[in-house]
């Protein structure tokens, strides 16, 4: 019996050994056809000879990594890649605009600075002959190749939900006195989707006491410094971008204060601020500059090629929180990856 035994585990042996051995033949053979039809492929979508312009608004890390995704995507293909940045000016944005059609560029994949502002200038390129693909704002017009935005409402509301559960468990027999700031002017329609967005997961759960406009760090600490002077006993702030965000944490920082801050936009600096122990910032939402970045330039150059494409694309926001400190870490040094490909 036992000589029965150990033949029958002998031949599960040596089928499972056969199967592993079939297995990994086929699964070679899968990554040799997948090898040469990607290699096919390349042969076939080749960019050699065009060039695009990849604009961006702002100089931060979050439209860095946008944009180098964005060149990295495109120079895959062979195409050559002129980077701009508008500052968020429509009067730069259309000087570049103008350099773009006088050195005769094939596309322009940008992140425009206005929905509105920015359309004569795009149209007026577009009649040139230059395809448009516009990356994190929709634009309806005929002449646009398409879009790729993030759902801005959706990260104000990731953030807000992140919001709601700090307040029932800190603030469970009261309304927290709340500070909003916001980027209004900078980019209306942005920051009004996001404050609303926080605003739909938490409006009954806060007492909204100041709201006000700082989305650059310089200024927004002095700012959140008289918002926190003429409200001692704020209990909490929501930041619409980057920029306001760390000059809340600073003027709370500054002010020897514990008090709970919630931001919307992603960058290295603001992630360190969330896993300080100071315990300050508490959770982050934002776009996600790669799939931006990577998305819109792989669907503007599937056109150039004449394939099938995207003309509407809509992503999810991405949620970091100073409970899960791991997710935060991970996320930081993928962005370092794909800004370590830009010094190449």
């Amino acid at each position: 019996m036992e000589k029965r035994k150990k033949i029958g585990l002998l031949f599960l042996a040596v089928i499972g050994i056969t199967v592993a051995l079939i297995w990994g033949v086929r699964i070679q053979e899968m990554k040799n056809e997948n090898t040469e039809n990607l290699a096919n492929e390349e042969k076939n979508d080749d960019l050699k000879g065009t060039t695009i312009a990849s604009v961006i608004l702002l100089e931060d890390q979050t439209e860095k990594v946008m944009q180098t995704a964005m060149r990295v995507t495109a120079e895959k293909y062979g195409a050559t890649v002129i980077e701009g940045q508008s500052g968020g000016e429509l009067e730069r944005e259309t000087r570049l605009l103008s350099d773009y059609m006088e050195q005769e560029v094939d596309a322009i994949c940008i992140y425009p600075v206005s929905p509105t502002g920015s359309l004569a200038g795009l149209e007026n390129a577009a009649k040139q002959g230059i395809d448009i693909y516009s990356v994190d704002l929709s634009m309806e017009s005929k002449w646009l190749t398409g879009y790729c935005e993030a759902n801005q409402y959706n990260i104000g509301q990731m953030v807000g939900k992140e919001c709601a559960e700090y307040i029932r468990e800190n603030f469970p027999d009261r309304k927290p006195k709340t500070a909003i700031i916001q980027f209004s002017a900078l980019l209306p329609d942005t920051s009004k989707s996001r404050t609303r967005g926080f605003l739909s997961m938490t409006q009954s759960l806060i007492d909204v006491v100041q709201d006000v406009d700082a989305w650059d760090a310089s200024t927004s600490t002095p700012i959140v410094k008289e918002v926190l002077d003429a409200n001692p006993d704020l209990d909490m702030i929501f930041c619409a971008n980057e920029g306001g965000t760390v000059g809340a944490v600073m003027a709370v920082q500054n002010a020897g204060l514990k008090i709970p801050v919630f931001g919307i936009d992603i960058t290295e600096q603001l992630v360190n601020m969330m896993l300080d122990d100071d315990n300050i910032l508490q959770a982050l939402g934002g776009q996600d500059p790669v799939q931006l970045g990577e998305r819109s330039m792989e669907n503007l150059c599937r056109y150039l090629m004449g394939k099938d494409y995207e003309s509407e694309i809509v992503i999810p926001g991405i949620l970091l929180s100073r409970s899960r400190p791991g997710e935060a870490r991970d996320y930081i040094e993928t962005m370092r990856q794909i800004l370590e490909q830009d010094k190449k």
